[in-house]
């Protein structure tokens, strides 16, 4: 049968479109990196990808919850050893006032009660760190010491259905069991400036028993950061572990991409060689 020029130059442009298509194909791979860069590249493979890239991000995100989660523990138990320590200071007051004039020892604890006030006032952002669930209210009124918050704790959400509370019930730790710190500091002050033995001695046990308050707050604290410690990293082993399968599935091998890319540019320049060669003497018979 013989083939007409039509038909061999119609070969030839559909051939040429073919590979012309493969090779753009394969350099919008090599450009990307992903072997998917749409969905009709890979029906199966794309669904998958969605469903890694939808637990990453999940993952992203209770990862996120548990970094603003260390940096809330860590600077709580900052604000928290600030108070014990001057705790500490006013108890040596109390426990070894001297014979001296006490005006100074006084105007000292004045200082001490204003500055753990101030501390447990804290703010966290824009929360306040020490008022349960009332967020936007100070914890504590620095005129009459009463506690303002409520009793509610701060919830992160670390995993499906799983939630770390961290303690933020200013009451339970400053003026639990009738030791309000701030009054006990109101009232030694009151002492030191009476110069009142019995008054001034009366203080160390509350303020011995506050201070033990605070390090077992310090203490649970301690003990959410390793498990949002340990939390943390089961998910940056399971988000590696699901990056790789990812990965595996959207991304191009880069080396087999570029020799593919070689090998297609080969055979594109070879059909367009020989396309030149074959359709000239055709069209040169064609019009004799």
């Amino acid at each position: 049968m013989r083939i007409s020029a039509k038909i061999m130059a119609d070969n030839i442009k559909a051939n040429l479109a073919k590979q012309s298509t493969q090779l753009m194909n394969t350099q919008l791979k090599l450009a990307s990196g992903k072997r998917i860069n749409r969905p009709s590249d890979d029906h199966i493979g794309i669904g998958k990808v969605l469903g890694y890239r939808s637990t990453l991000n999940t993952i992203d995100q209770y990862q996120e919850n548990i970094t603003d989660s260390q940096t809330r523990v860590k600077y709580t138990e900052t604000i928290l050893g600030q108070i014990h320590d001057f705790l500490r200071e006013a108890k040596g007051i109390a426990s070894y006032p001297g014979t001296e004039d006490k005006t100074a020892l006084a105007e000292a604890v004045k200082d001490i009660r204003d500055q753990t006030i101030g501390l447990a006032n804290s703010k966290y952002g824009k929360n306040y760190l020490f008022s349960g669930n009332l967020t936007d209210t100070p914890a504590f009124d620095s005129a009459t010491y009463a506690y303002s918050g409520d009793a509610g704790s701060h919830r992160v959400m670390i995993g499906e259905g799983i939630t770390v509370e961290l303690e933020a019930d200013g009451s339970q730790m400053f003026i639990e069991g009738g030791d309000n710190l701030f009054q006990v500091l109101d009232d030694l002050e009151a002492a030191l400036t009476a110069d009142d033995p019995v008054a001034i001695q009366a203080a160390v046990d509350p303020l011995e028993r506050i201070g033990d308050r605070i390090q077992i707050a310090r203490s649970g604290l301690a003990s959410d950061y390793k498990r949002l410690e340990a939390t943390n990293d089961y998910w940056s082993s399971f988000s590696n572990a699901v990056e790789t399968m990812r990965s595996g599935v959207e991304d191009a091998d880069i080396t087999q991409t570029a020799i593919d890319m070689q090998v297609q540019q080969t055979a594109y320049e070879v059909l367009l060689a020989t396309a030149a060669q074959v359709i000239q003497p055709t069209l040169v018979d064609f019009l004799g």
